[in-house]
């Protein structure tokens, strides 16, 4: 009878346990609109939590949803022209974001922060990047020290292979017979880069594996993001 008790007994515990194990892991969607100064919806502005890029972006009305851990900590919008903004999770499930409201509000992203790498589409954490992606800024290139823009990436961007205006990203075998990557200059996918002037670049990041992976077979070869001065 006693043997019989303690089986129920830790039977019930397991039970208990496995279902708060259960409820603990569950995560939790959280939605909300992004919109500017003027209250206008902005379409394109990445979802990041904890400083790590979750592959969600508003849609054109501004809005946005998403699936969050319960012990998630922060919540952040960020546009590679408006800035972002940071906001503690405290469980709210109801989260809009106003860019551009307060730049001297503590929680203000500005445009450039060095946290975030710009992929195009929108940004992502330095500290989440696995495959080894490569970025480069203003403040590590001497512009005016290049012929061409060839030659730029040839001198200060790791990672590639260049000869003449051939560029090929080191690790990548082609799937389709060419080894071209594709370009994205401020945003929008170009397929010639030879008329920006070095002096007109202010970062270029070269992306590859999962990071590339958010253009589909497009961005098979990789892709360089060239970011221009505003």
């Amino acid at each position: 009878m006693k043997l019989k008790t303690i089986v129920i007994i830790v039977l019930s515990l397991f039970i208990v346990e496995t279902a708060f194990s259960q409820s603990k892991l569950k995560k939790i969607t959280v939605s909300g609109f992004v919109t500017d100064v003027n209250e206008t919806p902005l379409e394109g502005v990445a979802i990041i939590t904890d400083g790590v890029s979750s592959n969600v972006f508003t849609n054109k009305k501004g809005f946005y949803k998403i699936k969050i851990k319960p012990d998630t900590k922060t919540l952040t919008a960020f546009d590679p022209n408006h800035g972002g903004i940071e906001v503690e999770f405290d469980g709210h499930t109801k989260i809009n974001f106003r860019l551009l409201a307060d730049t001297n509000n503590p929680q203000y992203i500005k445009p450039t922060d060095e946290k975030f790498y710009n992929f195009g589409y929108g940004m992502i954490s330095k500290k989440e990047s696995s495959t080894g992606m490569a970025s480069v800024d203003e403040k590590n290139m001497d512009n005016n020290s290049y012929k061409d823009i060839y030659d730029m990436i040839r001198g200060k961007v790791p990672g590639v292979s260049v000869i003449g205006s051939t560029i090929k990203i080191r690790g990548i075998r082609s799937v389709n017979g060419s080894s071209d990557p594709m370009f994205i200059v401020d945003g929008v996918e170009t397929f010639s880069i030879s008329d920006i002037s070095p002096s007109q670049v202010e970062s270029i990041t070269v992306l590859k594996g999962t990071e590339s992976a958010i253009y589909g077979s497009r961005g098979a070869n990789g892709v360089i993001v060239i970011t221009l001065k505003k």
